[in-house]
């Protein structure tokens, strides 16, 4: 399971750039609002794995859990709060929408990949 959300985060960035690549040479979006978008769901991403991780230990501790929680709300509200003060030929709101699609796009793929042989004990 941790070979498959480490190579979720992965296509999240890989994604990220290629659609910001894409869009920068369309002339169709602005390329830095996919990337802020697609960082925003990485890091969340990120910060909700640790979280779960943190949450399925045998001995789960307060101290350990609520600087996570608080570190989610955080990311979760500051970086598209950022992104709006930003001008609007840098990120705008399609752009964004854009980068935040990256998550469930990389998820559709992962599934799409499937699970090595090697990762099930197959081979």
């Amino acid at each position: 399971m941790t070979f498959r959300l480490q190579r979720i985060q992965g296509l999240v960035l890989l994604l990220s750039v290629l659609a910001a690549t894409v869009a920068k040479s369309a002339k169709s979006v602005a390329p830095m609002g996919i990337l802020v978008g697609g960082f925003a769901v990485w890091l969340d991403f990120v910060v909700i794995k640790k979280l779960g991780s943190a949450m399925l230990a045998r001995r789960m501790t307060k101290t350990r859990i609520v600087p996570l929680a608080l570190a989610k709300s955080i990311v979760l509200v500051l970086i598209p709060a950022a992104a709006l003060l930003l001008p609007a030929s840098v990120v705008d709101g399609p752009s964004f929408a854009v980068g935040v699609t990256m998550l469930p796009l990389a998820i559709l793929v992962d599934a799409w990949i499937g699970v090595p042989a090697r990762q099930t004990g197959d081979v």
